[in-house]
């Protein structure tokens, strides 16, 4: 017989990229908010007003709540303090449900990439030197379960990237592979002229420090005379006729840490067939 899952004996650990060993020695006594949505949008047909169409699209995942923690360190706070001065940096995480002994693990709820979204210290009390952590949430960029003798389906790998095709061999002369693919592709045609792609690129600059050093990339390709972009199979070959760029978070000293860029790439002239 399976032994049921219980709802009060679970264990918390987070980890930093690297560590061997949870960022903290917490326990938390309540943990909720563990839940994956799906954005679904209801089609209505035309001529059909009896029954509408259900589409799924992009998955998301609720903020983590953890309450009532005690730990003998300062680590999570010490963690906030790093994210606020650097907001690339980001942490795994692990609720691991329990079987009644209180040392067999049944299942496990990873999340991955996760980013304090709020840390609050409990009413201050002489409690015996013990830390004491009244609420930690945190946001992740997935969520998913980890059973006994199950991997975890791997993330997506392939990458969108701009590239300036080289005029022989087969190496480009300029390749950028982007961060984050787009969210979404916006390729207009008219009838006689040619074809437009639009686009959204978001940047971060981690390790390089300074996201201009990724914008400045993209702005060398925007003089080129042809630039590919490529993602997967879909291929649009063009140039960049239009190029804005927003900076919207900075560091201490002035450097800029995120970027916006929006791009708008034009297909070459089509060949026009001669007046007969």
């Amino acid at each position: 017989m399976t032994e049921p899952f219980t709802a009060f004996n679970f264990r918390v650990e987070i980890f930093l990229p690297g560590a061997q060993a949870p960022l903290c020695d917490a326990a938390f006594a309540e943990c909720e908010g563990l839940e994956l949505r799906f954005d679904v949008r209801a089609l209505r047909e035309g001529g059909d007003n009896v029954r509408q169409r259900l589409v799924a699209g992009p998955a998301s995942y609720g903020e983590v709540t953890l309450r009532r923690g005690m730990t003998g360190s300062f680590d999570l706070w010490d963690w906030c303090g790093l994210v606020a001065r650097d907001p690339g940096i980001r942490a795994d995480a692990r609720v691991i449900l329990l079987a009644p002994d209180g040392e067999t693990e049944r299942a496990r709820f990873l999340l991955h990439r996760c980013l304090p979204v709020r840390l609050r210290a409990p009413r201050l009390d002489a409690v015996d030197g013990v830390v004491a952590i009244e609420e930690l949430r945190l946001a992740c960029e997935a969520l998913t379960l980890d059973r006994p003798g199950r991997k975890p389906p791997a993330g997506p790998k392939v990458k969108a990237e701009l590239l300036e095709p080289a005029s022989s061999g087969v190496e480009p002369k300029r390749r950028l592979v982007v961060p984050f693919n787009p969210a979404s592709l916006r390729l207009a045609r008219g009838e006689d002229g040619p074809a437009t792609l639009s686009f959204r690129l978001d940047l971060e600059a981690g390790e390089e420090g300074d996201v201009r050093r990724l914008t400045e990339r993209v702005a060398a390709l925007a003089g080129r005379p042809r630039v590919v972009f490529r993602w997967g199979e879909f291929n649009f070959d063009g140039r960049i006729t239009a190029l804005e760029e927003e900076l919207d978070l900075f560091s201490s000293d002035g450097r800029p840490l995120r970027a916006v860029l929006l791009l708008t790439l034009r297909e070459g002239q089509p060949t026009r067939r001669a007046p007969t």
